[in-house]
């Protein structure tokens, strides 16, 4: 792999501890994956430090300490607990002060504390052909195709492509794997967003890890719901980038997408495919959680809670848990509708979300945290995402709805499916 001066400067620790430590690993990935050379990154979305994990924080610390900073704007991943008003969910006091350690290293590296799988709501939004790098699913999938920015997934890499302002040239930050290899033939229009994660959940599951082109839109999907279809695919299926011609830089046709290949397969987008994943996740109708806010919410999403709360109160018995990033949370504040949502009985929490926090039964946390999940009957979800990895982690029964529905559900106590 050809390494440029900076490159080898960084390797050979010209440049201090924790760079060297960075580009090493950077190399080692490189070579694993055939990559010719090191691109520059103009944007790294990076682990937050796991506090369920001591360790996890402790290696933040430690690159902290060794003077790590990083070379690009850089934001923090969503963490195991709401850093400010954790009390609110139930979180060990332990659980949240190691979080707020992780903080405090990430200020010291000078990265974001957003805390947050949506970044770009709270104005980390990379352009067109942006080389970066994220640990979120999410995140690199919207990145690559909505906004044409250029990521993988890339887990704990991130945080040393973040220090290094380097990543190895490979997969989707090149050209010729930012190609259609599946086409998506959508004969409906899905009714909300909670239909589109539906759809993503329905279609991730065919596509695996290619690069799914869809075809027929009546019209242009939103943010917001091109965010929860990409969320969802990335759950049920591999995938780091779909395409939208009209949507997607820089392909304005679904011919431009496969750059004239042929397609591997042809999947049908219909109302039956959103109809099972609700299905999937129907396990009967008790709860005592409903959720709304996977991915973390967008300014428009919690527009739209408060307009459902309005002057109106959640059912005794039963919580309402609205997650968004701190960013998103501010000017919502700023607007009234948080004090909305709070007033109708809603918790308004940032930083984590149901399946990130001591929720989470199938991680083993240190047991100086003192972490014990609550039991939980079940939890009304209106994303695909967020029900997958709650009966995966979480292990208690799922309830996807609509978000129309699932507030409802909150209003009246009783579970208001989708479809009725």
């Amino acid at each position: 792999m050809k390494l440029s001066r900076l490159d080898q400067e960084m390797l050979e620790g010209r440049h201090g501890e924790a760079r060297r430590r960075a580009m090493d690993g950077l190399v080692t990935l490189g070579r694993a994956y055939g990559a010719p050379d090191l691109v520059d990154i103009g944007y790294a979305h990076i682990h937050a430090g796991m506090a369920m994990y001591k360790d996890d924080v402790e290696l933040m610390e430690e690159l902290a300490a060794l003077g790590a900073t990083v070379a690009v704007p850089s934001s923090a991943n969503i963490a195991n607990a709401d850093l400010v008003n954790w009390r609110q969910t139930g979180a060990p006091e332990k659980l949240a002060l190691l979080q707020q350690r992780a903080a405090g290293a990430h200020k010291a590296m000078g990265s974001a504390c957003a805390f947050t799988c949506t970044p770009y709501w709270a104005g980390h939004w990379p352009t067109w052909n942006t080389h970066m790098v994220s640990i979120e699913s999410t995140v690199t999938i919207f990145c690559n195709s909505v906004l044409g920015a250029r990521s993988n997934r890339d887990g704990f890499f991130a945080v040393y492509a973040a220090i290094a302002g380097r990543y190895p040239r490979f997969g989707y930050h090149l050209d010729e794997q930012r190609v259609g290899t599946h086409r998506v033939d959508v004969r409906v229009e899905p009714g909300n967003v909670s239909d589109f994660s539906a759809l993503g959940f329905h279609v991730g599951k065919q596509v695996g890890g290619g690069v799914a082109v869809f075809d027929g839109f009546k019209r242009r999907p939103t943010l917001d719901q091109l965010d929860a279809l990409g969320a969802a695919m990335g759950t049920s299926g591999g995938i780091s980038m779909f395409i939208v011609p009209g949507v997607t830089p820089p392909y304005a046709t679904s011919e431009q997408a496969f750059t004239g290949r042929r397609p591997n397969d042809l999947i049908v987008a219909d109302e039956q495919g959103i109809r099972e994943t609700y299905a999937q996740f129907s396990d009967g109708s008790d709860f005592d959680l409903v959720h709304v806010g996977c991915p973390h919410a967008s300014y428009e999403e919690m527009k739209q809670y408060a307009a459902l709360l309005d002057g109106r109160k959640v059912a005794a018995g039963v919580e309402l848990w609205v997650t968004t990033s701190r960013s998103v949370r501010n000017m919502a504040a700023e607007a009234g509708y948080v004090a909305t949502l709070e007033k109708a009985g809603a918790k308004v929490i940032s930083d984590t979300c149901p399946m990130s926090c001591h929720f989470a039964r199938t991680a083993s946390p240190d047991p100086a945290l003192g972490v014990e999940p609550p039991s939980l009957r079940g939890i009304v979800l209106d994303s695909a995402k967020q029900a997958k990895y709650v009966r995966d982690m979480i292990r208690c029964p799922t309830l996807l709805t609509s978000t129309e529905k699932a507030i409802e559900t909150a209003l009246t106590g009783r579970f208001v499916p989708r479809y009725p």
